[in-house]
């Protein structure tokens, strides 16, 4: 942990700062400040103000009150680039790589080396990014690869590479391991105390609360606006956190109950798709949590995709109510009763720029229309019914989509599915980025579905979340099925051993007898 000098000014200091939005009072008399190498993480649900924060410091919006102090003098941040003059660098959670350029020239964009008769220096900027990589990434990235052939989590570390070309001292990371595995994660862990070395402010945002309390030295709570409290981590505890961030405590987190099982659902046999995924069989059954659980990488979403007929498989088949599925189609999946909310919400799972009424009525619209004309009023009383019954927290049903949380997002795209009654609803990376209270209303409503029938398929990269939720787990690993087991009075420890191929684990019996 950082050890706090009090006598020491702080890097950076916001005093008073307020910002309204139309009809939106973002934030209201906040006051944050963070000394030079300490991490300081900037907890809140959603929509709690840690974004126009973070714009303020960035110079994408301005303030409407209050000072903004660096090195203890005040500063006004005029633009983007007067922020990154300032030593302020900021990595988002949306990556912004150019897949077409090599790793250098995406880490040295806009500040590329040119040599004494004006060409572009090739030789300096390759032997430039080989020292970045090699002081801080560590992900077998090379200077020459081409971006959009890396993973995510080395793209990332590509886009940290090009921050530190700037020598930033304030570093700003937003949900930096949400699309990370384990093993990655802790090579971003590493690098952020590298940094902390190098005496880099850094303000870390982030919902997974453990790692909060892993990496920080102090915690700023956002809520509404305003901030509730700033203390060092040591001090408190992570019931605390959560209590402070939504406002109330979390009891059970994942309100889980024993499911009652009932007929077979789906059941899937045998499926391959050369170089992705082999001989996968399952079965779900009614009223059942399933939960798919493996690395990034490993497969998952690739077989839920082939499930759903996004992507043909090989060999093998799908049987829905006793109806082989076609593979490759989609379009008969739905129409069997299969609803997938994909693991990207924003690209896949939403039209971002219609609103909540027409991204949730999207696929019963052939049931709300006469004649191929929709009807307006029923359309709009199924999304308000949705909107009442799952607690949408949108202002009206014709409210942009991508003006809502992520929570209120993920909302959207389950309801979507929920509009077709479905047998079986498929749902990737349920809570990637969503902020602890959101998280327990989504696992409530997953419950409150499979109580009434709906078998249930979740795919998850947090172990504690497929704990917590699923009656049995699957785990994946390099593509092949290395578990399948209750999770009741599973430890977690078995369950990622599975995972990482440890051990091929024998447990056709034991699934077999639980899956029925």
């Amino acid at each position: 942990m950082f050890n706090l000098d009090n006598s020491q000014t702080p890097i950076l200091e916001f005093r008073g700062v307020s910002k309204s939005f139309p009809g939106v009072k973002a934030l209201s008399d906040v006051d944050f400040d963070i000394k030079p190498g300490e991490i300081h993480a900037l907890c809140g649900e959603n929509g709690a103000g840690k974004s126009t924060l973070i714009k303020l410091l960035t110079g994408a919006v301005k303030m409407d009150e209050g000072q903004i102090f660096i090195d203890g003098e005040e500063v006004h941040i005029r633009s983007t680039q007067h922020a990154m003059d300032l030593g302020v660098a900021c990595i988002y959670q949306e990556l912004s790589i150019a897949p077409q350029l090599n790793v250098a020239k995406n880490i040295f964009m806009g500040k590329m080396f040119k040599n004494k008769i004006g060409l572009l220096d090739l030789k300096r900027l390759y032997r430039d990014t080989k020292e970045i990589l090699d002081e801080y990434v560590h992900l077998g990235v090379k200077p020459r690869d081409i971006c959009g052939n890396l993973s995510v989590a080395q793209q990332q570390m590509v886009e940290i590479g090009r921050a530190l070309t700037r020598r930033p001292r304030i570093m700003i990371m937003d949900e930096p391991t949400s699309s990370l595995s384990e093993a990655e994660s802790d090579t971003l862990y590493r690098l952020i105390k590298l940094l902390k070395k190098d005496n880099v402010a850094i303000i870390y945002i982030s919902h997974k609360l453990d790692e909060v309390m892993q990496l920080s030295d102090r915690i700023t709570i956002l809520r509404d606006g305003e901030r509730i409290l700033t203390s060092d981590t040591d001090k408190i505890t992570t019931d605390e956190l959560i209590t402070a961030m939504i406002g109330r405590s979390l009891e059970n987190m994942y309100q889980k109950s024993p499911a009652e099982r009932g007929e077979i659902a789906l059941e899937v046999k045998s499926i391959t798709r050369k170089d992705v995924f082999q001989d996968i069989s399952f079965r779900v059954r009614t009223g059942e949590i399933l939960g798919f659980f493996g690395l990034i990488g490993a497969g998952r979403s690739e077989i839920m995709r082939a499930v759903f007929g996004i992507d043909k498989y090989d060999s093998g088949e799908v049987v829905l109510g006793g109806k082989k599925l076609n593979s490759g189609n989609p379009a008969s999946a739905i129409a069997a009763g299969v609803g997938f909310a994909t693991e990207d919400r924003k690209s896949e799972g939403l039209m971002l720029k219609l609103s909540v009424l027409l991204n949730m009525t999207l696929v019963k619209l052939p049931q709300l229309s006469k004649a191929g004309v929709i009807d307006r009023r029923a359309q709009t009383a199924a999304a308000k019914e949705y909107v009442n019954s799952i607690s949408i927290k949108t202002p009206t049903v014709t409210q942009i989509a991508g003006n809502l949380s992520g929570g209120n997002q993920q909302k959207v795209v389950i309801a979507k599915w929920l509009m077709m009654d479905p047998k079986v609803l498929i749902v990737d990376e349920p809570t990637r980025g969503i902020d602890v209270g959101s998280k327990s209303e989504i696992y409530g409503l997953l419950n409150g579905l499979a109580k009434a029938g709906v078998a249930i398929i979740i795919v998850s990269s947090e172990i504690e979340e497929i704990m917590g939720i699923c009656d049995r787990v699957i785990t994946i690993c390099k593509g092949r099925q290395t578990a399948n087991l209750p999770t009741q009075d599973l430890a977690s420890d078995t369950v990622l051993s599975a995972a990482l191929g440890m051990e091929l684990m024998t447990t056709e019996k034991e699934g077999a007898a639980y899956a029925g």
